[in-house]
């Protein structure tokens, strides 16, 4: 099948003109982003390549990232570096593009997959349902990072969550804490629900119960997680006794818990331990010093890496694969009396 056929057989798939045809595949001005994407996908459909598409190498990776994390220099940044770092070691560029949420409501891939051809994506970070269906559709091969999708069975390389999360407040346990309490969110994310759920193993294997008035994971009506924090914290000013310690869900509700919990005339760690979960930088500047699980971001990275590398020459099917956690251990977690 020949440029020109080809050109007129998709415009006759989509009921347009071949000239807005021409002006979707040359990235020319004249026709929306939305058709352009389903002008490539028709032409990817009907097997059809443009010249320039097909000069392109094939070892291209192409890593996506929803717009919520692209200013996140605390923890994606180092992840994003290590695939770049991997793919490179084996051969491969690694190309990243935001999805923004437009992009994901109206399930339109990146201008970048349309002018290189990739030979496998990583996804990383949260995305929709329905776009990462989309994605799997295209049949190139795909990893997810840092994140999984219950119904859809893709590869996936993630944080043990329910596992660190267990063996941080393990350690509470075993330093002498009884009361804990817990900090989430009101819309937990998947990864808060499963440190949600290691957090009750823990307490269950030590035969602890769970005060839920001492856990923040109801309905959020503040406008922000600090003033979901801070309504938090003023509803339970009545309450006595308070927990000796707190888990909190990642590292930046810690950071916050402790800056309320100071102005509240409460001292980190001698009136109450925090402990955190991810190991950002603020981790280690914050006073007292967070004790917190160290995601392997590098080695989240390299994993994903390898996996997809592994699909694109092996095939196979999917897989998912967990990355334990460290316990790092500073300052904000004291013992206490069994009992206290």
């Amino acid at each position: 099948m020949n440029a020109k056929n080809s050109m007129q057989d998709i415009a006759n798939l989509l009921g347009i003109s071949k000239n807005a045809v021409s002006l979707a595949l040359n990235h020319k001005p004249g026709v929306s982003e939305e058709l352009r994407s389903r002008v490539f996908e028709a032409a990817q459909q009907l097997k059809y390549r443009t010249e320039s598409k097909a000069r392109k190498k094939q070892n291209h990776l192409l890593v996506l990232f929803p717009e919520s994390v692209q200013n996140d220099k605390n923890f994606y940044y180092e992840v994003f570096w290590s695939i770049e770092k991997r793919a490179k070691e084996n051969g491969y560029t690694a190309i990243i593009s935001g999805v923004t949420k437009d992009m994901e409501r109206l399930l339109i891939l990146p201008d970048l997959y349309h002018e290189f051809a990739f030979s496998g994506i990583l996804l990383i970070g949260v995305f929709t349902p329905a776009y990462v269906s989309k994605l799997r559709e295209l049949e190139t091969p795909l990893v997810t990072v840092d994140h999984c999708y219950d119904g859809l069975q893709l590869d996936s390389v993630v944080t043990a969550n329910a596992e660190g999360a267990c063996s941080i407040v393990s350690h509470l346990i075993q330093k002498g804490h009884r009361q804990i309490g817990f900090i989430g969110a009101g819309s937990m994310s998947k990864s808060f629900r499963e440190r949600w759920f290691g957090f009750t193993n823990a307490m269950s294997d030590a035969g602890l119960a769970i005060d839920r008035s001492f856990c923040l994971i109801g309905p959020n009506k503040a406008a922000s997680p600090d003033d979901e924090l801070a309504s938090f914290l003023e509803a339970m000013s009545g309450q006595s006794p308070w927990p000796t310690a707190w888990f909190c869900a990642n590292d930046r509700l810690a950071i916050s818990l402790i800056q309320h919990l100071t102005a509240r005339g409460f001292h980190v760690p001698d009136a109450m331990s925090v402990v955190g979960f991810d190991d950002i930088e603020a981790a280690q500047m914050v006073r007292p010093r967070l004790t917190t699980i160290h995601v392997q971001r590098e080695q989240l990275a390299f994993e994903a890496v390898d996996l997809l590398l592994r699909r694109i020459e092996k095939g196979g099917v999917p897989s998912k694969i967990s990355i334990y956690g460290e316990l790092i251990e500073r300052e904000s977690c004291v013992k206490v009396e069994v009992g206290v």
